[in-house]
């Protein structure tokens, strides 16, 4: 799904390729040598973008996406400003790579059931989408929850989400014959499964993984039933 990272960071050569990697304002000093001690430049870049993102996560899973800082993710990951700026441009850039690379981890395991012709397909979906949301908080509280607050990501899940609507209406609701009717139900159930999974994960919704399964294929049901002429 190449498609969701169009905007991910591009990495500027490192003008410092031969200096010590040390840790935020001289603490730990070395470490990054011995953690990537024999390793190319490119995959030492690659790791520190790993563990950024990863810090970053760790954040939105502990206090949200405001908690997400240039320099709360470095101290996080324990490497210095130079580094951040080495693969992201600056915070919005990497909450949009963060936000697209979790949104094509959610969408993938969707794909493969919906795409199929399994008689179960519709609940092989909801229950690769239930588990997707209760495998990792973290990651689920970024896609899930953090777009409806004041984050920067709001034009990040305007470009993505039309990937999962499209799932919809290609694969679940390609029996209805009318496109603005296809294209409707499919738009409306992933607003509104949006918003279920925003409000299961923040708690006002008390429901249990099979409860909000039977209800996903109940709805994706009644949109069939309604537009079957």
């Amino acid at each position: 799904m190449a498609a969701l990272h169009d905007r991910a960071g591009t990495e500027p050569e490192d003008r410092a390729e031969a200096e010590p990697e040390d840790g935020v304002d001289g603490a730990g000093a070395g470490t990054g040598s011995r953690l990537w001690g024999g390793t190319t430049l490119a995959a030492r870049r690659q790791a520190r973008r790993a563990a950024l993102l990863e810090a970053a996560l760790d954040l939105i899973g502990e206090a949200g996406a405001a908690a997400v800082t240039m320099r709360a993710v470095c101290r996080r990951a324990g490497l210095t400003d130079r580094y951040f700026y080495e693969s992201f441009t600056g915070r919005d850039d990497l909450l949009d790579t963060l936000y697209r690379q979790v949104a094509e981890e959610f969408l993938d395991p969707m794909t493969d059931f919906a795409a199929g012709e399994d008689p179960d397909r519709d609940r092989r979906v909801a229950a690769a989408l239930v588990d997707k949301v209760l495998d990792d908080p973290r990651k689920s509280r970024l896609f899930l929850v953090e777009p409806y607050s004041s984050t920067g990501l709001g034009q990040t899940t305007i470009a993505v989400m039309p990937a999962f609507t499209r799932l919809l209406q290609d694969h679940l609701f390609g029996h209805i014959a009318d496109p603005e009717r296809r294209r409707l139900a499919a738009v409306t159930m992933a607003a509104g499964n949006a918003g279920m999974f925003s409000a299961w994960l923040n708690g006002s919704l008390k429901a249990t993984r099979a409860q909000v399964i039977e209800h996903i294929v109940a709805v994706l049901a009644a949109y069939r039933a309604m537009y079957r002429a």
